[in-house]
Parts: C-alpha cells; structure tokens; sequence
C-alpha cells in the first residue's frame, strides 16, 4: 500500500514538473514574440527587448490569473456535481460522514482522480478514520479553493452539524445556487461575446497601422527611429497601448 502510494505521488510530482515546464515555455515563447514585436515595429532595434523582464513578468501575472479562473469555474463545476452525489447517499440513509466518503467515491469514478476537487478531498477518508471532525476537514478544503460559494456552503454545513439541521436541503440549496451562477456567467459571456471580439480587434488595429507604414511608407515613419525625439514617442506609445490593453481587459471582467 505504502509503496503504491508513493509510486501515485511520485507519478503526480512529476506531472506537475512537466506541467510546470509548458508554462514556462508558453511564458518564454509569448514575452519574446511580443518583445520582437516591440523592437521591430516601435524602435527598429533590438534595444526594444529590453521591454523582455518586464513583459515576462506582466504575462506570467496575467497567465496565472487566468489559470486560477478557470481552475475556480472547473472546481465550482465538479463541486456541485459532489454535492449530487453526496445528496442522493443522504437520501439513501446514510450518515453524514459516510455520505460524504460514498459520494467521493463515486465522483471519483465520475471524473477520475486527476479532477481538482479530488485531489484536494483525496486525505478525507485517512482523516475521517482518526476521528477527526467532518466540518473541519471541509473548513480546511474551502479555505483553500478560493471558491465564494463552496465557503458559504461549509459554514452553513458547520452550524447545521452542531444545530442538527437538514442536510439534503442545505446542499440542494447549495447545488441549486452554484447552477444558478453558472447559468448567469454563461449568459453574460455569451453577451459580452461580441465586445470581447471587438477588444481584441481593437488590441491588433494599432499594431496593423503601424506595420501597414513600416511595409508601404518607411521613409513616412522612418524618422521616428534612430533619435532621442522617436524614441521618447513610440516609448509613450507602447506605455498609452499597453494600459489600453490592461483597461479593455478589465471592463469585460465581469465577476458574479
């Protein structure tokens, strides 16, 4: 058992490696095109890659932002689905603790054990076999999902567990809720679809004008390279896109 266990920990830490790698490479290989980018069509050197630290840094932020949203939307996701499962062995008759083991199980053969949630439940059954207190466990994983609703449902559970309460309706209320914000935040992106679109035409426009003039006209734009006048210029360009960029991005950020 014990050897099993540290050959499925030893297969996960190195997953993570390899996962870790891509995104290091996707990082590299984004900051030095858009540092290219920079050099090639503001400055027309290749001191515009001294924008490369900062650019790496901004999209490593970004790029992580992005992977903890969708990580949240996945984990609401599967959450709910548990809370089902959970659900019908309550109906069942099962106790408490026991609903809640029976319904990772078969989450688990739902998903598999590479879902978010399991892997952040995977230490229920070990910790519930020490005696240790179900609304302590599930304080400790809502703690650490990042997830508004998950949170809400523990402390609801927790005062339910010491009050005596009803248990299938508190997580059929739970589960109706994180639908709920499901369905709305699907029906707001489907509305915000087309101004997202729009952002990102709007994001590429500059950047066509500008190499437009470098291909047809370079005697037009050749002027504002090589001197301390066009340096100070694309450098308050780059400076006016990129908050411009950081702005579209920020008013399609709808949170529910």
């Amino acid at each position: 058992m014990g050897k099993s266990g540290g050959i499925i920990a030893q297969g996960k830490v190195e997953v993570c490696r390899i996962l870790a790698y891509r995104n290091f490479l996707f990082q590299f290989g984004i900051t030095l095109a858009g540092s290219l980018l920079i050099a090639f069509l503001f400055y027309n050197s290749l001191w515009g890659m001294g924008y490369f630290p900062l650019l790496y840094f901004l999209s490593g932020r970004f790029l992580r932002q992005l992977r903890q949203k969708k990580e949240l939307k996945q984990l609401n996701l599967e959450f709910k689905d548990y809370m089902y499962a959970v659900s019908g062995a309550l109906a069942a008759g099962n106790s408490v603790e026991r609903s809640f083991l029976i319904g990772l199980h078969n989450f688990g053969q739902l998903y598999g054990g590479e879902s978010i949630l399991a892997g952040r439940l995977c230490e229920l059954e070990s910790r519930l076999s020490l005696s240790e207190p179900l609304e302590r466990i599930l304080f400790d994983f809502a703690k650490g999902s990042g997830s508004e609703d998950i949170e809400n449902f523990v402390e609801i559970f927790g005062y339910a567990k010491r009050g005596g309460g009803d248990f299938i309706h508190i997580i059929n209320t739970s589960i109706g809720r994180i639908c709920d914000k499901i369905e709305v935040t699907e029906e707001i992106h489907t509305v915000m679809a087309e101004k997202a679109l729009e952002q990102k035409v709007m994001c590429v426009v500059p950047l066509g004008i500008l190499l437009f003039f470098r291909m047809t006209s370079p005697e037009f734009i050749g002027k504002l390279y090589g001197n301390l006048f066009g340096i100070c210029i694309m450098t308050a360009a780059v400076a006016l896109y990129g908050i411009s960029f950081y702005l579209g991005l920020k008013i399609l950020e709808v949170e529910v």
